[in-house]
């Protein structure tokens, strides 16, 4: 049985709606013995029947316990990044991930990344200048986007080397289809030992990926070979070369599914269980001591979405193409009220405007 405190049972529909907004309280499903009414009680007390001692009860048919978004995924990935929420926004490119976006993320205790692909090396520079003057030293999470630039690598090297010279600890690896040594050098040059010999990371890739070939470079080992070059240039100490053969070069791996923008036209339900047992199986053949995490993005644009993403057993989510509507996108103004106003039937495949020649 169950007996009120302060607040009274809710019978009717307007009272019950506050079930809804506390969704963090346990509530108690409750049965009125005069009508046989269905309704909920807060807080209260369940107590036996022989002990109620002839006080006002309510038979409880079922107690439903809170409910904490911080607990959904995988507990270490908000141990591992300081956040609060398994919840990361995508680095839209040319900006559209802006630093407002960036920042306000990281202040509801989220990480998002910034959109660097396909800006100059300059507007790069700026952002992160921006992003550190807002929440360097706050403790929060962020981060900014390293594209593989295939046609420019020398611009992929220079923007690893900046992120390595200001301290940014989280970058988002996207349109990688095999290991360059600039995405090498960003994983490796966070490795170090604890006093126990136990292996740390200060530098976190979050590599996206929509294939089981590209996902097993990232979840394993970086190449022997480019480690030995990479400590030859004096980019890597020799102590970082050898950690970084005993660890996979990314541990968040973001599975992306159909998506706005470049798209594979995967599945979820089809694809994320292919990578988590490839994850499964490199860790297990690899015996890796940390975790490895599974995220999902792609088509996460509604609250069901996200929650089935966790059903299948996401780490964490990514959302991207509905962030464009944000009050933070950099978006325009026109953009954000068409992609409102869009509805599912006006949205088309089209060709790829920086990638038509490659089909």
């Amino acid at each position: 049985m169950w007996t009120a405190g302060a607040q009274a049972p809710a019978f009717d529909r307007r009272s019950l709606g506050r079930a809804v907004a506390e969704f963090r309280a346990p509530v108690h499903i409750l049965r009125e013995s005069a009508d046989g009414r269905v309704g909920l009680g807060f807080a209260g007390e369940v107590v036996p029947t022989r002990l109620l001692n002839g006080h006002s009860a309510y038979p409880l048919l079922a107690t439903l316990p809170g409910l904490f978004p911080e607990w959904l995924g995988d507990r270490s990935f908000n141990e591992t990044h300081g956040v609060r929420f398994p919840y990361v926004t995508g680095a839209m490119a040319n900006g559209i991930a802006t630093t407002d976006l960036v920042i306000e993320v990281a202040r509801a205790g989220m990480i998002g990344f910034f959109g660097a692909a396909g800006l100059s090396f300059s507007r790069v520079e700026e952002a992160l200048g921006r992003l550190e003057a807002a929440l360097g030293g706050t403790g929060l999470a962020w981060g900014m986007n390293l594209i593989h630039s295939p046609n420019e690598p020398a611009l992929e090297e220079a923007v690893a080397d900046l992120y390595l010279r200001r301290g940014v600890t989280h970058v988002s690896a996207a349109a990688y289809l095999a290991l360059t040594p600039a995405i090498v050098r960003y994983a490796a040059a966070g490795l170090s030992t604890d006093s126990a010999g136990a292996i740390r990371r200060s530098t976190h890739v979050f590599a996206k990926i929509s294939r089981p070939e590209t996902a097993r470079h990232f979840l394993s080992p970086a190449p022997a070979a480019m480690l030995d070059a990479l400590v030859a240039q004096g980019k890597l100490t020799a102590e970082q070369g050898a950690l970084a053969r005993r660890v996979p070069v990314a541990e968040d791996i973001t599975v992306e599914a159909d998506s706005g923008g470049h798209t594979d036209k995967q599945a979820l339900t089809a694809v994320f269980p292919v990578i988590a047992e490839l994850r499964d199986a490199l860790a297990e053949a690899h015996g890796y001591q940390r975790p490895v995490r599974v995220g999902a993005a792609g088509g996460l644009g509604t609250p069901r979405s996200v929650a089935a993403a966790f059903s299948l057993g996401a780490a964490y989510v990514l959302t991207g193409s509905v962030n464009q509507s944000a009050v933070e996108s950099g978006l325009s103004a026109e953009g954000k009220r068409m992609l409102a106003e869009a509805a599912m039937a006006d949205v088309v495949m089209a060709p790829a405007a920086d990638m038509f020649e490659q089909g």
